[in-house]
């Protein structure tokens, strides 16, 4: 029974009642055990530890579901989506709430204008009603909520990639434009495509292009940066703004996307988290999008002067570094 607490030490300790514990453990957010020759129920360290994890996201008002999602999440992926989703909400909840008090403002100065009127009539005042429409409706909230909810559901279905592959980027010597502001990846892959048909690049092999943030957005959203790599002779001279640079190249577990499913990065990392025979093996540093890339596969078609038909739909693939587990 060493380091093992009874449900009322646990209950005591952390403010929470017998009830929600066992509620917690039916949901699956904690497990409980018996000390041999002890009846009752009793939780180890680590059960206490993930139940003050549990309070501190109920107390961010994350819902239960969400909470297992995040704590059996071996990265800090679904704790990503579900705070971005949070702060969402409570952007609409703000705003829904700033126009509930200029309405009641509007109504308490009617009110006490003509007291003397009941004050059913003072709420069909044509000032009140035409600013009714501010106010967002308790039930449409909760209609977003659930389809929130149902997104989230469909996500964790889909997270589990069967069509990862293991590719080997060959080293290459690339021309680099980065740009940092508003709309980076527009502005960087404009001088990417410029120095491309300027040198026509097709012409010269096998051109390929990658890209990554540089540096990540910032949690708590803003502007961010995006440079773009193109594949180009050893020998070739690189004008500034750009800057000549070297890919390493290496080992890559790669999943293919349309263009605009970023959101599947965490379904990547998700997979390489939980893979038995591989690893992460990136920079560790959000300068670089921990050494991600994102190739852009048919970059080759668009980038030519003529090209003849409907022009494809950008398809990426998206690229962790790994290496093999124990090597």
């Amino acid at each position: 029974m060493e380091n093992m607490l009874t449900v009322t030490d646990v209950s005591r300790s952390l403010g929470l009642s017998t009830r929600m514990l066992r509620y917690y453990e039916e949901q699956g957010l904690i497990e409980s055990g018996r000390a041999e020759g002890y009846a009752y129920r009793m939780y180890d360290q680590e059960a206490v530890r993930r139940l003050r994890q549990v309070i501190v996201l109920r107390r961010l008002r994350i819902p239960l579901r969400e909470v297992k999602l995040i704590l059996d999440d071996p990265s800090a992926q679904w704790a990503i989506y579900v705070f971005q989703q949070k702060l969402s909400e409570l952007g609409t909840e703000l705003e829904s709430l700033g126009a509930l008090r200029e309405v009641i403002g509007e109504l308490l100065g009617s009110l006490k204008s003509r007291y003397w009127l009941p004050a059913g009539d003072v709420l069909l005042d044509e000032d009140i009603s035409a600013v009714l429409p501010a106010l967002t409706n308790s039930y449409e909230l909760e209609k977003e909520r659930a389809r929130k909810m149902e997104n989230l559901q469909k996500a964790e279905e889909n997270m589990k990639l069967t069509d990862v592959r293991i590719v080997h980027l060959p080293a290459a010597t690339v021309a680099a434009a980065r740009y940092f502001g508003p709309d980076p990846e527009d502005h960087a892959g404009l001088m990417i495509a410029d120095f491309t048909r300027e040198h026509k690049l097709w012409k010269t092999g096998d051109v390929r292009l990658y890209g990554f943030n540089s540096p990540n957005p910032p949690p708590e959203g803003g502007e961010y940066g995006y440079e773009f790599w193109v594949t180009i002779p050893d020998d070739m001279d690189v004008p500034e703004p750009l800057e000549k640079k070297r890919l390493e190249g290496g080992t890559y577990a790669a999943h293919a996307i349309k263009m605009g499913d970023f959101h599947e990065w965490q379904w990547l990392f998700k997979w390489a988290n939980e893979s038995e025979e591989y690893e992460i093996a990136g920079s560790g540093t959000p300068e670089d999008m921990y050494g991600c890339l994102e190739e852009h596969l048919n970059f080759y078609g668009h980038i030519q002067e003529t090209t003849e038909g409907e022009p494809e739909i950008p398809q990426l693939d998206l690229l962790i570094p790994v290496r093999k587990k124990g090597g």
